[in-house]
């Protein structure tokens, strides 16, 4: 048998992420709080970003008036303007005051969870993207070290085959516990990392999933029978558990984190709602023209081809971050005018009018895929006359028979407020409640009640009847 050698041609479909497209998949996911603390990096590592001497971040403004505020409601002022940032006239820059004023008023003086994870995820051995999908995993954990968002609806498909290695690196993070969904996962992960395993980790998770709210009606007896185990081993299981911490992120620095900057308003205003954005928070960067005139006035030598290659870099990293800037601001301005028609009713008349509304839906509205409405609106805030509200409650699927008229949001609602009409009176079984929505027109069988219930932070009716 005799080879001979042969080249062929072959086509394949490759999806290759450029640095400015993973900036702007991270600057998308960003709340306006951690964006100011991006724009602050950027500034002190690139001197071809200037900023206008006339803006100061406002989050000390919003944090006096929600002090001063019981109700939360705040009051400021916001540009109404859909346009961002591409015309700077008029602005008289002077670079050392006005970046001394952003240095002074940026955020954080002490250290938060997500910085604390950051700094560990930096000692790391990471490729750039893993890093990347790193960053963008902990930017989406609030202050109690849990996920805002499933992580997959904030990655790309490609970034998204990192996401078991990624998980399982921040879950060996201190402290113990964080970079999962909810208080109860965190507890499993802590029993688990202390070396809690086989039958034992089952029971644990049995406990913890199920058994909680009848450990808290003094029931062990049954909680024993329903774990298959003594109640001497139960006592045991109980004391371990207690020594775990539901929140592990609480210990960390408070401060910038217990308050939320709106970025977008939506109110009604003489009848008619008006949408405002919150441009005062972010500034409007620009390329220092002195720095960009550097490259023209340097002499043809070794030296200073390296030193023209360098500016040239600066300039497109800040010429790259203000467009990416501007790409986030303008989609989160065509997001929110979307609410604006689809949530009328719940912006006019409340929270039982919010209407079954899919981010499917907005990204074909808007002309975006679905994953770039999940991460503009991750950690998103809007000011509405019902109290500053996460973007994300405005997401909603549709319920019960009446699908298209009723959402999960306003079910809640209605859940709620029954129970605050029958306060005082016999605490109502989740049966009950189901009963009274069907009377209203709303069919919500009693473990959907249950489940709304409990998102609500109510207790069951054994438990709120002892109250």
């Amino acid at each position: 048998m005799e080879l001979s050698p042969n080249l062929s041609l072959s086509q394949k479909q490759q999806l290759k992420l450029s640095p400015q497209l993973l900036q702007s998949f991270e600057l998308m996911a960003l709340p306006l709080a951690e964006l100011q603390q991006k724009i602050k990096s950027e500034i002190e590592s690139n001197p071809a970003l200037e900023l206008p001497s006339s803006w100061e971040v406002s989050y000390e403004r919003y944090a006096q008036q929600s002090q001063q505020k019981e109700s939360g409601r705040i009051d400021d002022t916001y540009s109404d303007s859909s346009s961002y940032g591409s015309d700077f006239a008029g602005y008289d820059y002077e670079a050392s005051d006005r970046q001394q004023k952003f240095m002074e008023n940026a955020l954080s003086e002490e250290e938060t969870l997500q910085e604390h994870l950051l700094s560990q995820l930096g000692c790391e051995t990471l490729s750039e993207e893993e890093y990347v999908v790193g960053q963008i995993l902990i930017t989406n954990i609030d202050a109690n070290g849990f996920f805002l968002e499933d992580p997959r609806d904030i990655l790309t498909s490609q970034q998204a085959t990192h996401l078991e290695k990624l998980l399982k690196i921040i879950h060996q993070f201190d402290p113990a516990g964080v970079g999962v969904k909810d208080w109860k996962e965190s507890l499993i992960l802590q029993a688990t990392l202390k070396g809690l395993k086989d039958g034992d980790l089952l029971h644990f998770k049995a406990l913890v999933n199920d058994n909680l709210e009848l450990m808290r009606a003094n029931k062990q007896s049954q909680v024993a029978k329903n774990l298959g185990i003594d109640e001497q081993e139960l006592d045991a299981l109980y004391s371990f558990l207690k020594t775990l911490t539901p929140f592990p992120g609480q210990g960390f620095a408070s401060g910038p984190q217990q308050y939320v900057i709106p970025d977008v308003s939506i109110k009604a205003e003489d009848g008619e709602l008006v949408l405002r954005m919150n441009n005062s928070s972010l500034p409007d960067l620009r390329v220092s023209t002195e720095f960009e005139s550097l490259a023209e006035e340097l002499v043809n030598t070794e030296e200073a081809k390296k030193a023209q290659q360098y500016i040239q870099n600066q300039l497109k990293s800040a010429n790259s971050l203000i467009f990416q800037i501007q790409v986030r601001n303008q989609t989160l301005y065509r997001l929110a005018q979307v609410l604006l028609v689809h949530q009328r009713d719940f912006f006019l008349f409340g929270p039982q009018y919010i209407k079954p509304l899919t981010q499917k839906e907005v990204a074909a509205e808007i002309g975006v895929h679905e994953t770039t409405v999940s991460r503009i609106s991750t950690a998103k805030w809007i000011d509405t006359d019902w109290g500053i509200i996460p973007v994300k409650k405005l997401f909603s699927n549709a319920v019960g028979e009446e699908g298209s008229e009723l959402s999960k949001q306003a079910v809640k609602e209605t859940i709620r407020q029954i129970l605050e009409e029958h306060q005082g009176q016999k605490a109502l079984s989740d049966q009950k409640i189901s009963d009274i929505l069907k009377e209203r027109g709303i069919s919500v069988a009693r473990r959907t009640v249950a489940k709304y219930r409990n998102e609500l932070n109510i207790d069951p009716s054994f438990i709120r009847g002892t109250n």
